[in-house]
Formats: structure tokens, sequence, C-alpha cells
């Protein structure tokens, strides 16, 4: 009887164990890492083209216009299950190396491109992303008003140049940067027929 009661005891023991233990719900799975979701658009670098479809309708496109501003959405997004979603934030600016790499390829392949005209847009210095939550977005602001002021510069031919900016995340407050995908170049075709009748020059 005494070594049947030590068993169950054992058994008891056991199940006590395994019930503290954390089900797959409670457990961190993976490394959470923070990037830009915006930078994987293409699959083939970190090109972000915009419009990237009929403006305005955000299901298909990743800009809109109003107020005579040109607001392309861009964001951050963790990687990885995490149990407890912290609040975290980073920093968003601009990445001079990324535009000037974007404009040396195009004019390698003989693609009419220029740097997003200094003094026409506007970059959120910070992206916060609440507790709970995997990511958030935010807006580039390009003033068409201060763009059209640079038509000259832009108009090519029949036709306009690219607009270039690169732009990267920095100093996350939670979690660590991913190796790559941190930076997105923000590629702007002025001629392009997703704008219908709203050009933005």
């Amino acid at each position: 009887m005494r070594k049947i009661f030590i068993d169950i005891l054992v058994v008891f023991a056991a199940f006590s164990l395994i019930g503290c233990e954390k089900g797959d719900s409670q457990k961190d799975l993976g490394f959470p890492v923070i990037y830009i979701p915006q930078a994987t658009y293409t699959g083939l670098d970190n090109t972000y083209p915009v419009p990237a479809g009929p403006l305005n309708q955000y299901t298909t496109s990743n800009c809109k216009v109003e107020d005579g501003k040109l607001n392309v959405i861009i964001g951050v997004l963790r990687s990885g299950f995490v149990a407890e979603r912290k609040a975290y934030s980073v920093n968003l600016g601009e990445c001079p190396s990324e535009t000037q790499s974007k404009l040396d390829g195009y004019a390698d392949a003989g693609t009419p491109a220029m740097a997003l005209p200094a003094g026409t847009y506007s970059i959120p210095s910070k992206i916060d992303v609440p507790a709970g939550e995997n990511g958030a977005t935010c807006y580039i602001s390009i003033d068409l008003a201060a763009l059209a002021a640079h038509k000259n510069e832009i108009a090519q031919g029949e036709g306009f140049r690219l607009l270039v900016l690169g732009l990267e995340i920095s100093n996350p407050t939670q979690y660590s940067l991913a190796e790559k995908n941190t930076s997105v170049v923000m590629v702007i075709d002025p001629a392009s027929e997703y704008w219908g009748e709203t050009p933005i020059i």
C-alpha cells in the first residue's frame, strides 16, 4: 500500500509540474525584431513604388491626396510571436545613402530620376506602436504646391523623372531591429496611370 501511495504522489507531482508550464499561447516564439514591411513590397529589393494602385483606394494603393498633400503610408512591424506585446517606438528619418544608391542604379540603367526635392515633404520623427499591437503606420506627407514649383526640374522630355527618397528606422525602445528591411526607398512615378484625374505635377 505504501508503494502504491508513493507512486500516486509521484504521478500527481508530475501533473502539477506540467500544469505550471506555460501553454503555447503564453510562450514567445522566434525572435521578435522590427522591420519596415513596405521594404518587402517588390520582393526583389527595398524599392517602394508610389502609387501602387488606383489613387485613394487603400485596398489597392498606398497613398492618397487630400488638402493639397500626397500622403504615403509607411510603417513598422514586429515579427515573431510574443506573449506580452509591449509598446515600442522607433525613430524614422531620411537615409541619404539609400537615396544615392537608387539614383546610381537608375543612372546606370538610363532611367531618368532625381531625389525628391528638399522642402517638399515632411517625415514623422518617430513611429509609436501601442501595447497589444504588432505594428503601426504613419504618413510621409508631400506638399503638392511645393512639388509643382520644381516641375521644370522634374520634367524629362515628354515625361517626368522618378522621384526618390530613402528612409530608415533606428533606436528601438523595445526589441531589436531586423538584419534587413530596416530601410526603404520610396520611388514616386509622376507619370503613373494610377493618378487618374489627379496628376501630382
